[in-house]
């Protein structure tokens, strides 16, 4: 007996550029796959991604309703579920999603879901897919344990009653929110800019390599002493980079206090962590070098005792944390406006002032 044919449905994710983007583009087969072999799929589904940068209403909010129409007149979709890089708060909570069913569309707001697998993803995708399709919201399985320790709650739309948001809750939720704003930041990619404070650095760190009484301090100091110069000396750079670029932030809108708090450690992890990869970089090519210009039983002579790769390893320590310090500091990001483009506040306040048109995607710089 043939089988009834399915209608079809069809999903359209529409994404910031950057990560969103990426992660549109990875998820979209696996959501087509869950969709269609879910076990009450009643539809054969499509999924499509497309990039759009969508302005900010007067509320901080991503407007996506009052581009739903124009978006499904153009695409001809049947849903349309936009991912955003931009936080969202409703009724001064962070939310992950806000869900519209009349308009069968909804909002997923990317730093909320932190550090979280493809897999994940797609699973919350299908859930907003399903609620957008029954208009029910899904039941939560689990333990009462479970329940109660979850991060994850649900309150209307102070806006629109008929929206449902999905909060996050928690010292966990924030956690996980700053965590998900450093991936969005994709501090790798800062590195490059820092490529004039890296040759200071390393002339610098060359310098205390090749220089006898280093060699003394970096076989006397301790290993806890070594690690506590190293963190000082990343700390240094990481400070110097936030207040010479001005990249702290002073967020703007409701629940400015803690937006305050969350954009600037997540800044601040950003800026730190392309510190701290950096100095990595520094500390393998001041290591290798010191490796092969400085000779073993020389080396040994000015020590005094014998040596071998722990020596060499210590130098090569001491000399990064003082390369980093004495070349870094005083320099800055290749490009500095491109750096402060990233900042949370800064793509906000961009967004604001945005005009959309459907005429193409807007590439944005986040």
């Amino acid at each position: 007996m043939n089988q009834p044919t399915k209608s079809q449905r069809t999903v359209g994710l529409i994404a910031d550029p950057g990560i969103a983007r990426a992660l549109s583009n990875r998820v979209s087969k696996r959501l087509e796959i869950k969709l269609n072999h879910g076990h009450e799929s009643d539809y054969e589904w499509q999924v499509y991604s497309d990039t759009y940068t969508l302005p900010l209403g007067d509320s901080g909010r991503v407007a996506l309703n009052n581009k739903v129409p124009e978006l499904r007149e153009r695409h001809g979709w049947d849903f349309i579920i936009y991912l955003t890089d931009v936080p969202h708060y409703v009724q001064e909570r962070p939310v992950r999603s806000v869900i519209s069913p009349q308009d069968a569309s909804a909002v997923l707001s990317v730093p909320t879901m932190g550090f979280c697998r493809i897999g994940v993803l797609a699973q919350h995708l299908v859930e907003l897919v399903q609620e957008l399709t029954t208009g029910q919201e899904p039941l939560r399985t689990g333990s009462q344990l479970a329940k109660t320790i979850s991060i994850q709650g649900s309150l209307p739309d102070g806006d629109q009653s008929q929206d449902r948001a999905t909060s996050i809750e928690g010292l966990r939720g924030r956690i996980l929110l700053i965590g998900g704003m450093v991936r969005s930041n994709r501090p790798w990619r800062l590195v490059p800019r820092l490529s004039s404070a890296m040759a200071g650095a390393v002339a610098t760190g060359a310098f205390g390599v090749f220089y006898t009484s280093i060699w003394s301090m970096a076989d006397y100091l301790s290993t806890p002493r070594l690690a506590v110069i190293t963190v000082f000396s990343i700390v240094v750079l990481t400070m110097w980079l936030l207040l010479h670029n001005r990249l702290w932030e002073s967020p703007q809108g409701s629940r400015r206090r803690e937006k305050l708090v969350v954009y600037n450690a997540a800044t601040l992890l950003t800026v730190g962590i392309a510190a701290g990869t950096m100095y990595i970089l520094l500390f393998l090519a001041l290591w290798l070098g010191s490796v092969v210009v400085i000779d073993q039983e020389y080396l040994a002579s000015e020590l005094e005792h014998q040596v071998g790769m722990a020596e060499y390893f210590n130098l090569a320590w001491l000399a990064s944390s003082l390369g980093l310090m004495g070349g870094a500091v005083g320099s800055s990001f290749d490009d500095v406006a491109r750096v402060q483009r990233a900042t949370f506040s800064q793509r906000e306040c961009e967004r604001r002032n945005m005009d959309f048109s459907l005429d193409g995607p807007v590439e944005g710089s986040a």
